[in-house]
């Protein structure tokens, strides 16, 4: 991909990465779209499939075992996100009014939104709402849960003007480098932590840049410099099973030591985790160029990828408000079906509101 295909973006998604609203533009980056549509949809079963292996099935059942591979393969969805924003930002070197405004923009929408779920937790109490209280906490606190997210990207915002003018300065090798000793060292660490009770001294490892820039470096690496081939693809797609399979036999067999702490690898910073967003981005850049996409499909797929970024801001507060219909759905189908079906509804209703939302011109151009 050369530096040529990315274009200067209007609408932001999740990974914040704009690209022109043109079809033409858009079919370049088809696969980046699917991707965001997919890790979308993961960061949903990420905050609801957990209390199926964790409270409505008996441990080491078939559900059991089913709720956690696709808790697991959940994990992926941020080191995705940051890797996509690596992929196609750091490619240029944006001018400083244009990095003023992406910081700006995230910051309006933190506010916005903090305050859409601030009022809705104090909805039947509105006399309790204490404005002081908000900007308190909206600086040491986020609103929701998913919300880490936004406030990360923020740091990384605020970084991309010294990221891209590394990423420009820095050979093939030098970002590898990087890579290594940021997402690759620091996400290992703690494996051997884990499984060999070993770990560095901390002296040592402070000092090295931490695993979310090394992600986002990755992504850049890949789009970059990895030549993908058939035998990338295939050798992706096996280490992405391996990783998934491996992460739950190992919480299996820390489940049989100890039944009240056994999700010790539940970190996407871990290279389990990273590894398999790896695997999980090289797969899709593969299939976009042996698979052929009609023009209407990669335009649809690309506006529901426009509409993603909503969908995280939206997503826990449809999961709240949606509990109920789960309980119903439970009681006309598997836990796991139901599951699956309410995570589906959660997004379309996300992606409905998102659409309704992008109409108002003041918040079209934040979401």
């Amino acid at each position: 991909m050369s530096d040529t295909a990315i274009k200067e973006p209007h609408n932001i998604t999740i990974e914040q990465v704009e690209i022109e609203q043109k079809p033409k533009a858009y079919a370049r980056k088809t696969y980046i779209e699917v991707m965001r549509i997919i890790a979308a949809f993961l960061v949903i079963v990420n905050h609801t499939n957990s209390d199926v292996f964790l409270k409505m099935c008996e441990p080491q059942s078939l559900t059991w075992y089913l709720s956690l591979t696709y808790f697991y393969v959940s994990k992926i969805a941020v080191p995705v996100f940051f890797m996509i924003m690596g992929g196609l930002l750091l490619q240029k070197v944006d001018k400083p009014k244009k990095s003023v405004e992406r910081v700006v923009r995230m910051l309006l929408v933190t506010l916005i939104f903090s305050v859409v779920y601030y009022v809705k937790d104090y909805w039947n109490n509105l006399e309790n709402i204490n404005i002081v209280e908000f900007v308190r906490k909206i600086f040491t606190f986020r609103a929701t849960n998913a919300f880490w997210y936004i406030y990360a990207y923020i740091g990384l915002l605020i970084l991309l003007p010294l990221m891209q003018r590394m990423a420009q300065t820095f050979s093939k090798r030098a970002t590898m480098y990087f890579v290594v000793l940021s997402m690759g060292v620091l996400g290992f660490i703690p494996l051997m932590e884990i499984f060999f009770k070993i770990r560095p001294h901390h002296y040592i490892t402070d000092m090295f840049f931490p695993v979310h820039l090394g992600v986002v470096f990755m992504g850049y690496y890949i789009e970059k410099y990895m030549v993908i081939n058939k035998k990338t693809f295939l050798t992706c797609l096996f280490s992405f099973v391996f990783l998934i399979a491996f992460q739950v036999v190992a919480t299996d067999e820390f489940y049989n030591k100890n039944s009240d702490s056994y999700l010790q690898l539940d970190n996407w910073q871990f290279l389990t985790v990273t590894l398999g967003a790896l695997c999980f981005y090289v797969i899709f850049k593969y299939l976009s160029t042996v698979c052929t996409t009609k023009e209407t499909v990669a335009n649809a797929l690309c506006y529901i990828g426009s509409l993603t970024f909503g969908v995280y801001l939206l997503s826990d507060m449809i999961i709240r408000s949606t509990k109920e219909l789960y309980a119903n759905l439970q009681l006309d189908c598997s836990i796991m079906v139901a599951t699956i079906i309410w995570e589906l509804l959660v997004f379309a209703m996300c992606c409905g509101i998102t659409a309704v939302l992008k109409l108002i011109p003041g918040l079209k151009k934040l979401l």
